[in-house]
């Protein structure tokens, strides 16, 4: 007998196709039929009529590495029809950590009051799964966590036996089940990382079968060459690529898109396999400590906080350019824990009402938090955000980790692609502003992903498919989380199924917490 039939949708299987009307049935894990089932048994039946059924969706760039030990049911992802996030983007993991690696991973723990029990990777695993989750989970290596792990923060080039340390602790981290290697090249100490280095580093990644995602060097003026330089080592590496949250930062440089995709349009069609996601909102979200330089952070974030005291430091970075700039009325506190109050104020109205420069008031602040300061920067072009999303092969990404309107996750105003990423690419872009079709949104969160990670038999409504499903309402599907009330669960998404185990119901989330660690090998094509 099949335990859930989901009856009467319109079936959107991710390729891309047009919806079917249908009936999805699921025995155990797996899709077991589709079609007009008429007269078939189950042992438990969802009215899908004048729903969609899709596949779940995954979050192919997501910051829910620590947020999934406070919150086993990823709230806010779940509640967008995420059914996969995966972790360890912009080039910092849980795992694997050492030396100072450890030393800063368990300072962000101890903000979540989470303890850290594991050093690898398989252990941190372990650690994941013995926590449970309502949603499935898979993992990169962060380059800047290999380079504190083996170097520290040292802003140099790695020698000959630590390159080789590092290109070990990531093929053992593989072997262990991490799907690649993710950049985040603004952020020291991957910053500090050069293009022969990552090249070498993506060998590892080509050779065990994985992918390669990287928050490039630079999304404002020097755009192209940041593209280029990924462009280079996927070529170098023959590493498959994942270019992060695709924009061009500043007004200035709004337009520049149009050129960006150019070149990664003519890299496919010379034969690297690069591809790019996009998060669909004007504004980003990042750390404070971003219009600080990078020769600052050398020696990790207690030598930053150190440095910043110094008056002549201060005076030395003023007039030194960061990549995301420094205008002050567009950025906003997201979340600074010792003053609660800052969140949704801009750094320019609180420095003002301090009677402080801006620049002075950024580097006290950072002080008193040891850099751990997130901020919104409203520095994108909604053209720009439509022309990115138009293009085939751009994946969707929340950029953010798994919130909860409750408990330690719901502390500061966020930005609100925590909770409404998915839901407002369907209700936004597809249905009201038609920039695509409702089944080419549905494929950029399904299929297009899982293809790119090489991930078995998920990201479709097929027989023999992994039981990920999401039944929304086409009609009412939306975010509802905004910048000034970021904790809101969108509306439309009504049932989520992982691995066969419905986990939201009605929308509202359940006890099933049926999520699996998916490794690199026995759930994803590797080497």
């Amino acid at each position: 007998m099949t335990d859930l039939l989901i009856r009467g949708g319109m079936v959107i299987d991710g390729s891309g196709a047009p919806a079917t009307r249908g009936d999805v049935a699921i025995t155990g894990n797996r899709i077991t039929d589709i079609g007009q089932l008429i007269g078939r048994r189950a042992l438990r039946m969802i009215d899908a009529r004048g729903k969609v059924v899709a596949p779940g969706f995954i979050d192919v760039h997501s910051h829910s590495d620590e947020s999934m030990l406070v919150n086993s049911a990823l709230e806010s992802a779940l509640h967008q029809g995420v059914t996969l996030v995966v972790c360890g983007n912009c080039g910092g993991s849980a795992a694997p950590v050492r030396g100072l690696a450890a030393e800063e991973a368990d300072r962000e723990y101890s903000r979540l009051g989470v303890k850290r029990t594991w050093s690898a990777f398989y252990e941190y695993v372990e650690a994941v799964e013995q926590n449970g989750m309502a949603i499935n989970v898979c993992s990169y290596v962060g380059h800047g966590t290999l380079r504190m792990c083996v170097m520290g923060a040292a802003d140099r080039p790695p020698t000959p036996a630590e390159l080789d340390e590092m290109r070990a602790l990531l093929s053992r981290a593989m072997d262990e089940g991490a799907v690649g290697l993710a950049s985040g090249l603004i952020y020291p100490p991957s910053a500090y990382g050069t293009t022969d280095e990552l090249a070498a580093l993506c060998e590892v990644v080509h050779a065990n079968g994985g992918l390669y995602a990287s928050h490039i060097r630079n999304e404002g003026a020097r755009l192209l060459d940041a593209v280029e330089e990924n462009i280079e080592i996927g070529r170098r590496s023959k590493a498959r690529v994942q270019l992060s949250h695709h924009k061009a930062s500043g007004q200035k440089n709004w337009g520049k898109v149009k050129e960006s995709v150019a070149r990664i349009e003519a890299a496919r069609a010379s034969g690297v396999d690069v591809q790019a996601d996009q998060y669909p909102y004007t504004a980003s979200s990042t750390g404070l400590a971003v219009t600080i330089p990078n020769w600052v952070h050398e020696g990790g974030s207690a030598k930053l906080t150190e440095r910043l005291r110094d008056p002549a430091v201060r005076q030395r970075i003023r007039d030194e350019d960061t990549e995301t700039g420094r205008a002050w009325d567009r950025i906003v506190i997201a979340r600074a824990r010792r003053h609660p109050e800052y969140s949704g104020r801009s750094v320019a109205d609180l420095a003002r009402e301090a009677g402080k420069d801006p620049l002075e008031w950024t580097c006290d602040t950072l002080v008193e938090h040891e850099g751990a300061v997130d901020i919104i920067h409203h520095s994108m072009s909604e053209d720009d955000v439509q022309f990115v999303m138009r293009q085939p092969w751009i994946a969707i990404g929340s950029d953010s980790r798994a919130n909860a309107p409750y408990g330690p996750l719901s502390f500061g105003k966020p930005h609100p692609r925590s909770y409404g990423t998915f839901p407002r690419v369907l209700g936004r872009y597809a249905r009201d502003e038609r920039v695509l079709t409702l089944e080419d949104a549905v494929r950029k969160m399904t299929s297009l992903t899982a293809r790119h990670l090489r991930l078995h038999n998920r990201g479709t409504i097929a027989v023999g498919a992994g039981a990920d499903v999401v039944v929304f309402d086409p009609a009412t599907v939306n975010d509802a989380a905004t910048y000034e009330d970021p904790h809101r669960y969108p509306t439309g998404i009504e049932h989520v199924i992982v691995n066969g185990q419905v986990a939201l119901e009605q929308g509202e989330t359940t006890n099933e917490r049926a999520g699996r660690f998916l490794r690199l090998g026995p759930d994803l094509g590797g080497a």
